[in-house]
């Protein structure tokens, strides 16, 4: 089972947009290569909130109505034997990196 942990949260600059979800589409798109790992992205239907999805975890962003952004992570039991804290870091710096870029 699947266990979430916080590893970031911070106020956004501005409120997540249409444009700014297509931007950050983009991004993804064209970083994934930075990430070590296979994993795709994936909008939730009906929240402000994507996942960077992979078979031993995944990395849950959401938007929340009071304007932060608040990353998650979704370990397997084998990703949490796995998983240093550089790598969590170096995840929050990769998703924080593609919010500095689009402004948020």
């Amino acid at each position: 089972m699947p266990r979430k942990e916080k590893l970031f949260e911070r106020q956004l600059r501005r409120p997540l947009d249409e444009e700014t979800r297509r931007a950050i589409d983009s991004e993804y798109h064209r970083r994934r290569h930075e990430i070590p790992i296979p994993t795709e992205l994936r909008w939730h239907t009906t929240h402000p909130q994507f996942t960077i999805k992979s078979p031993l975890l995944s990395f849950i962003v959401n938007f929340t109505p009071d304007d932060r952004m608040v990353v998650d992570a979704e370990l397997s039991l084998a990703a949490r034997m796995l998983a240093s804290d550089a790598n969590r870091k170096q995840a929050v710096r990769f998703i924080e990196s593609i919010a500095v870029d689009l402004g948020l």
